[in-house]
């Protein structure tokens, strides 16, 4: 059995954000590389793979990490949590599946997006391995894998394409790696925190999807609103267009990183404090959670300010120079992405839990009549546009949510 001491919410921080640091500027890195060894088209085809599979990968995640690591009581063991995402990741695949033909994109195009897809699976095959991790207060092997899976598909990203200048055989390459790493390695941490990996019942993993559907639903509706601009984007402006969009904003990928990953050590802290009906502490560490985002942003826009035309021009080169203006108002759609995942996993640990549909289906349709008005008139400027409307008006609903179930909590006098 392996070592079940535990670490503090400040180590649990530290791995946790140094692992997903790693594992995300790896992929970013990849959308760099990608431009500068076979131009903007590519990198829209890779930037497309990655905004369609978006919404399917959280139908596998099936928003169930939240719940997993707030179930402090056990109402399903971890066997139940690992055999659901089996399941989960079945539909995934059906869902992009049929997204692929709907859109009815070329073979090539669609056999990335496949691809790609398979990647997302093995992402979330390891995410119900992290949930145990980060329930046993153990985040350190979830940022030792994260940093594996990372610079490994990362390599073979890039030698693989130097190699065959193919871009499905990169992609193929990664999900076979990623894989490997689930298996060999998250697995076999598991169960040695757990013990050995036992049959969980049909019925224990039915209950478990049905109670979690509602938060699938939503996450799936959310994710589907942050990809329905960048979806009509393409198909007003063109691939071109949609990887120069994709370019300025994958940098801005480490503020959400940032945030969602130091957020999540708070979520069974935050869960503690919410069934001991300590109100007080409870709202003292979310505002300290979100000054230091507010604090964060001040900074990030200063930088910016000074650094962004420059940065962006050595990662890009000279033809990325006309549109370096994006980037601060991209930069706050980062933040506005950040606290609104922050916000959906608050309500799910409060067991808000049907209420968030209203922010699924005011999501869905703010970004849809902002994507064929904003973003038609005014190409990448709508693409911002559609993506503030919609973020500020889930934010706010959620705020509504969070507000009125916590007013209801007996303080705790301690």
């Amino acid at each position: 059995m392996e070592n079940r001491q535990e670490k503090s919410v400040q180590q649990n921080m530290i791995y946790n954000t140094v692992g997903s640091l790693v594992y995300y500027f790896c992929q970013w890195v990849m959308t760099v590389l990608i431009v500068r060894m076979s131009g903007f088209e590519d990198a829209g085809v890779l930037s497309l793979a990655m905004s369609v599979t978006a919404a399917p990968a959280i139908v596998g995640l099936f928003n169930i990490r939240s719940y997993q690591v707030s179930d402090l009581k056990g109402q399903y063991s971890d066997s139940v949590y690992i055999r659901s995402r089996v399941y989960t990741n079945l539909i995934s695949f059906a869902v992009c599946l049929f997204v692929v033909i709907f859109n009815g994109y070329a073979w090539d195009k669609a056999a990335v997006i496949l691809m790609f897809m398979c990647f997302k699976m093995a992402e979330g095959a390891a995410d119900v391995y992290y949930g145990i991790d980060q329930k046993k207060e153990r985040l350190d092997y979830a940022g030792i894998s994260l940093t594996m899976r990372g610079l490994g598909s990362l390599v073979l990203f890039c030698v693989v394409f130097l190699w065959t200048k193919n871009l499905f055989l990169c992609v193929l390459f990664m999900s076979v790696f990623s894989f490997a790493v689930v298996f060999f390695y998250d697995r076999k941490i598991v169960n040695g925190l757990i013990g050995t990996e036992r049959t969980a019942a049909f019925a224990q993993i039915k209950s478990l999807l049905l109670t979690c559907l509602p938060l699938a639903i939503v996450a799936f509706l959310n994710n589907l609103s942050l990809t329905i601009p960048k979806i009509y984007l393409e198909r007003y402006y063109g691939e071109t267009v949609f990887g120069i969009y994709s370019s300025v904003s994958s940098p801005t990928i480490v503020v959400q990183l940032a945030a969602t990953t130091l957020f999540a050590p708070l979520v069974p802290v935050l869960t503690r404090q919410y069934q001991e009906k300590n109100k007080k502490e409870f709202q003292k560490i979310l505002l300290k959670f979100f000054a230091l985002i507010l604090a964060g942003t001040v900074l990030g826009v200063i930088l910016s300010v000074f650094l962004a035309d420059f940065a962006l021009g050595i990662l890009y080169g000279a033809e990325i120079k006309p549109y370096t203006g994006l980037f601060i108002p991209v930069f706050f759609i980062a933040v506005l992405i950040a606290v609104n995942a922050s916000l959906f996993s608050v309500c799910t640990l409060i067991r808000e839990i049907r209420s968030q549909y209203a922010v699924g289906l005011a999501g869905i349709a703010s970004a849809f009549l902002l994507s064929v008005t904003a973003v038609k008139t005014w190409s990448l400027d709508g693409t911002i546009v559609a993506f503030a409307g919609t973020l500020i008006l889930q934010i706010a609903i959620q705020l509504f949510l969070i507000v009125r179930k916590v007013r209801k909590m007996n303080g705790n006098r301690k």
